[in-house]
């Protein structure tokens, strides 16, 4: 599995630019992690020996546009708000009509820094 670098911060942080695309196999809507390591390597206690650095998750991503040598992704991570109930009333059968929205709130990526890492799930 590959993994690729953010390049730029787009939009807020809802979009990100990796320094992968067509040349590296990069299509519309593959879904990406974006992670950093942690600035410290973890021992077990037990055996002493190194797992290595811990991955901290800044979200996830769809491939929204592709080039030559990079590609855009953007957050596809949502939160679900109360639902809305709207009501209306016919005039024709002179009743009412319910029903419930709910809306989603978009979610940006979490901090992210050029140099962060990526890779596809």
């Amino acid at each position: 599995m590959s993994q690729y670098t953010v390049v730029e911060t787009l939009d807020n942080n809802y979009k990100l630019v990796i320094n992968a695309g067509k040349n590296k196999g990069i299509v519309m809507g593959q879904c990406y992690l974006v992670y950093a390591l942690s600035d410290h390597e973890i021992i077990d206690p037990e055996t002493k020996q190194s797992l290595g650095y811990l991955e901290i998750v800044k979200g996830t991503g769809k491939v929204v546009h592709v080039q030559e040598k990079m590609a855009t992704i953007e957050s596809d991570t949502y939160k679900s708000s109360q639902p809305t109930k709207i009501i209306r009333k016919s005039p024709i059968s002179f009743g009412t009509t319910e029903e419930e929205r709910v809306s989603k709130e978009h979610i940006a990526f979490e901090n992210p820094k050029i140099g962060d890492f990526v890779k596809q799930i």
